[in-house]
């Protein structure tokens, strides 16, 4: 899978080379020149160093981000393996605390078998129970005195 690139390391005012916006992104300079030559992200190429403004940067990385996110139904989890969200093998999920108000929700991906994990609030596990077959495990020892609220 290709690396996402954050546009919040990009300024909207500012005026990029391509040598900058690879440095602000993190990426090779050819990412860059490959994205405005093939994949549409605007640039003044009329004179060298090609220039390109923060804001069509910040537009484009925003883009891209978005075609890339999914939507889940909550009791779904995300498999990193197929990369696919998908429904736990045989419906059953663990769910193990993290904070006073939220968890992890744990399963097994049907697909390839890896273990798939969701964060999940806990006033949705009775809507998550209502689809799919939750057990509520134990915090880990480490999350035990904040649950407690001490």
């Amino acid at each position: 899978m290709a690396k996402s690139f954050s546009a919040s390391h990009i300024k909207t005012h500012r005026v990029y080379s391509t040598w900058e916006a690879a440095d602000a992104l993190g990426c090779h300079k050819q990412t860059v020149i490959r994205w405005i030559k093939h994949k549409g992200l605007n640039a003044d190429t009329s004179q060298r160093p090609w220039l390109i403004e923060g804001r069509e940067l910040k537009a484009y990385l925003g883009v891209k981000q978005k075609r890339l996110k999914r939507k889940l139904a909550l009791h779904h989890c995300f498999c990193l393996g197929c990369r696919e969200p998908r429904e736990p093998d045989g419906k059953i999920a663990d769910y193990i605390h993290q904070t006073a108000d939220c968890g992890r929700l744990e399963a097994l991906c049907p697909a390839c078998g890896s273990i798939m994990n969701k964060i999940v609030r806990r006033a949705d596990l009775e809507t998550i129970q209502a689809k799919i077959a939750v057990t509520v495990q134990k915090a880990h020892p480490r999350f035990r005195n904040l649950l407690s609220g001490n």
